[in-house]
């Protein structure tokens, strides 16, 4: 971003040194293209900040997600814990329920 910001100032640069070498800009456009010139900077910037605004928006919603699928996959492995142990807790009431028909 940087690099194309500083070939458009270069470029402005070197074709308003070009309209002023060959006599084809007067000191009023000469102004206003300085003005123009200024005016796209301010542009730029503010696009620039936006950009980085949205860059951080973005890492910190990123940063969000990667906790919700931290406590989702927690929470997937707690589930499955307890479905192990419902099952082992079914297969000895089974047992204890068998036992207790045979006597």
């Amino acid at each position: 971003m940087l690099r194309n910001k500083t070939a458009l100032l270069k470029w402005a640069t070197l074709a308003l040194s070009l309209g002023l070498f060959t006599g084809c800009t007067t000191m009023e456009q000469y102004r206003q293209m300085q003005a123009d010139i200024a005016k796209t900077q301010e542009t730029a910037d503010a696009a620039l900040a936006s950009a980085k605004r949205a860059e951080a928006v973005a890492a910190a919603a990123e940063h969000q997600a990667d906790a919700a699928a931290s406590k989702a996959d927690k929470a997937k492995h707690a589930a499955m814990a307890a479905s192990k142990a419902a099952a082992r807790c079914e297969e000895k009431c089974n047992r204890i329920m068998q036992k207790a028909v045979r006597k």
